[in-house]
């Protein structure tokens, strides 16, 4: 007996989910129940559909059976609040990320993703350490992918690019279609070892330890500086979203960056006594009002995390001051 599938409507407070209900098929292929799929879900959503997308935008050769656009569409419009953020464990060619840019260019909404899809290699090394390529995976190894991910990213590019060129006169103001990119990477060896032999009660600054944590040390693309990488790291790690907003404060010429207005975070090298006195006086006038001060310990040497703990203690409230190693 063979099978075939319905939708089953649920109602769970104001919104509809749709169950798939498998039906049992005679060997003459005639299904036994004869109730038909809700609004024709399975004709009107077709994978048929979703590789002419992916033909559109250049990418039909490396995903077979991909999801379209409007059924994802159809879905969010159904079970979505106003301006949710919609996330997608498994991103594969990423057509949610294409159809929420779909809808926020055609109602003005603000949407936000987060697509998540490990590094699958698109070829494996043989003993004698030659690249073969995958199977399935032969199209995207020799257009140059050498992973999943970067075709999902590399389709999120190109649909905000159709998507742009299609409605060069009808987008909202707001509308840019672009995305971050964040990856976990192992620490490399060298590094490793420059953390291991670190004295914190020392005199010694690793002043190239933030580009230890570059994404060009890292061996990975995409630019970002020390700085950058330890504070989305950080943030991660103290419970911030990936979309939390950050603000850049300067204390007598040193970068600081401030989340939520409640948390200040010091990564940078460079900190003196005339940034301590900065950022006394504005905790002083209540320009600033954090309840936590984060630094990166390799920053800084022991004379200036000294100054900055006494000077922290005479402030007419109690401020945390957290060091990361």
């Amino acid at each position: 007996m063979l099978q075939s599938a319905v939708f089953k409507q649920n109602k769970f407070g104001q919104y509809t989910v749709y169950t798939k209900q498998y039906l049992k098929v005679d060997n003459k292929n005639q299904r036994i129940d004869r109730k038909q799929p809700p609004m024709g879900v399975i004709d009107k959503f077709s994978s048929t559909q979703g590789s002419k997308e992916l033909k559109k935008l250049g990418l039909q050769e490396y995903f077979s059976y991909p999801k379209p656009t409007r059924l994802i569409k159809w879905l969010l419009q159904r079970a979505m609040p106003p301006h949710p953020l919609i996330l997608d464990f498994f991103a594969g060619s990423a057509t949610t990320a294409d159809a929420v840019m779909q809808l926020n260019a055609e109602d003005g909404g603000h949407r936000k993703f987060i697509m998540v899809q490990l590094p699958e290699p698109t070829f494996t090394t043989n003993s004698d350490g030659k690249e073969v390529p995958t199977k399935g995976g032969e199209a995207a190894y020799d257009a140059g992918f050498r992973s999943i991910d970067e075709i999902s990213r590399e389709r999120i590019r190109r649909a905000a690019a159709k998507i742009k060129a299609d409605n060069e006169l009808t987008l909202p103001a707001d509308f840019d279609g672009s995305f971050k990119h964040y990856r976990v990477v192992k620490p490399t060896k060298q590094l490793l070892l420059e953390i291991e032999d670190f004295d914190p009660k020392g005199t010694a600054l690793f002043n190239d330890m933030l580009n230890s944590y570059a994404s060009d040390a890292l061996g990975v693309a995409g630019g970002a500086t020390g700085a950058q990488t330890i504070l989305t790291t950080w943030l991660a790690k103290d419970g911030y979203a990936f979309d939390t907003e950050t603000k850049h404060i300067d204390l007598a010429g040193y970068r600081a960056t401030l989340v939520n207005d409640n948390r200040l975070y010091l990564i940078n090298p460079g900190w003196g006594a005339k940034n301590i006195e900065a950022l006394l006086n504005q905790l002083g006038t209540y320009q600033l009002d954090v309840q936590a001060v984060v630094l990166f310990g390799y920053s800084f040497n022991i004379a200036e995390l000294r100054e900055l703990e006494n000077g922290l203690k005479q402030v007419d409230r109690h401020i945390s001051l957290i060091k990361r190693y």
